[in-house]
């Protein structure tokens, strides 16, 4: 069974021995844009790990990751330029808020209250204006740059040709659809992103093809589409991973974030001192970043979500005097039919479809509202298109049509 299922077992303590004694390890681009918000000492040591690895042969980045860290190198560090100013904007903000709504406050000393604040924050703003001032200017003279490229010099992996891409991308289409990892959770971003993750993975896979060496990826990436987690707590990489590498080629596949990469290498090399002092920062800004891009996707799905809603809405008021149609309609010709035999069917869905016309305006048409009514309609439908069939009713007939022709336009933008 273990060894049919692999992929879904955990290594054992000799199994990870072996792995680290064998493997590459690769570097994501997080990894690699953190050394900009690191203190320069725990660059200075992390770096020396690095320089070991490269040493012994087992330092490596797809060549995606030296895109994508060029493409965020700048915006990384102006934000960091910007922090400084942003935070002086809030001390401000907040000075204001105060004196604006509680300076006629009837129980405290206005005059007091002031006095203290504008002292306190003087020294504070002193501190961090002091800090803006000896903050590396980066975009000048990057030394960080400068160590990254002396160190992944010739630990770079080659690019896809442009054939290649194409078919990476026309496979993540397929993969994405069918939540294959990695890379499906980024499937809403612009068509030159979403594929990311997609050809990093591609491009170490052929590392590993070549090498046929075990590949141990140092990631800060928490989406699901590379973690199995189970009650928020990351337990190995996917088994989807592990198996489509292994099948391609039959080396194992491990993740670990910086700050654990850090604490097992300090076990496994015992001779290189790490204080726990580095560590703590690195995981402490990979928690921070966590945090970022948790927040950042919860915002975007809220203003997909708020978008998608506000289609909705503004093509059911587009289609308001459809509905109403349609539902006077159906009453008519409710009346034509008396004695037909789909009868009882045809009123059954008038009466729940003029349900929803009657909550039009005491219910926000959110999507699944909308899709609710739209479901009645295609049973209307496919009720009229099969009653038409056998009725002789001339009447009837050009009414059902009528009503088949306005449901069409109301569902066309929806199928």
């Amino acid at each position: 069974m273990k060894k049919t299922f692999r992929e879904y077992h955990q290594y054992s303590e000799n199994e990870f021995k072996k792995l680290w004694n064998e493997c590459i390890f690769v570097f994501d681009t997080n990894t690699l844009l953190n050394m900009y918000r690191y203190r320069r000492d725990t660059v200075d040591k992390y770096f020396e790990v690095l320089s070991e690895l490269k040493i012994k042969n087992k330092l490596w980045i797809p060549n995606q990751v030296g895109f994508e860290f060029y493409e965020n190198r700048i915006t990384v560090i102006s934000n960091y330029e910007k922090s400084y100013d942003a935070i002086l904007d809030i001390l401000k903000t907040t000075k204001d808020s105060i004196d604006k709504d509680y300076k006629n406050h009837p129980f405290l000393d206005w005059e007091e209250l002031k006095g203290n604040i504008d002292k306190g924050l003087e020294s504070v703003i002193k501190d961090i204006s002091k800090k803006k001032q000896s903050h590396p200017k980066l975009l000048d003279k990057d030394d960080i740059l400068e160590k990254i490229n002396n160190l992944f010099n010739s630990c770079v992996g080659e690019c896809f040709d442009d054939k290649k891409l194409i078919e990476i991308k026309k496979d993540g289409e397929i993969r994405y659809s069918k939540k294959i990892p990695p890379g499906f959770k980024d499937a809403k971003k612009d068509d030159d992103k979403k594929y990311g993750d997609l050809i990093l993975w591609k491009q170490i896979i052929e590392k590993a093809k070549v090498t046929k060496k075990p590949i141990i990826f140092i990631s800060g990436d928490v989406k699901e589409d590379w973690w199995l987690e189970k009650d928020g707590k990351r337990i190995m990489p996917l088994p989807q991973l592990k198996k489509e590498i292994y099948d391609e080629a039959e080396v194992d596949f491990h993740i670990y974030t910086a700050d654990r990469f850090l604490e097992y290498y300090q076990q496994e090399y015992p001779k290189q001192s790490i204080d726990k002092i580095f560590i703590d920062e690195v995981r402490k800004i990979r928690e921070l970043e966590e945090k970022k891009m948790t927040r950042a996707r919860k915002e975007l799905s809220e203003y997909e979500l708020h978008r998608r809603n506000l289609f909705v809405h503004g093509r059911f008021e587009e289609n308001r005097h459809l509905y109403m149609e349609i539902e006077m309609q159906l009453n008519e010709l409710i009346h034509l039919c008396m004695e037909h035999k789909y009868f009882d069917e045809l009123r059954h869905l008038f009466h729940r479809y003029s349900r929803f016309i009657e909550r039009l305006h005491i219910k926000e048409r959110d999507e699944e509202f909308h899709d609710e009514i739209n479901y009645y309609l295609k049973k209307i439908k496919h009720l009229l298109l099969k009653t038409i069939e056998i009725e002789k009713n001339n009447d009837y007939f050009h009414q059902s049509l009528s009503i088949i022709n306005k449901i069409d336009k109301v569902l066309r933008f929806r199928d």
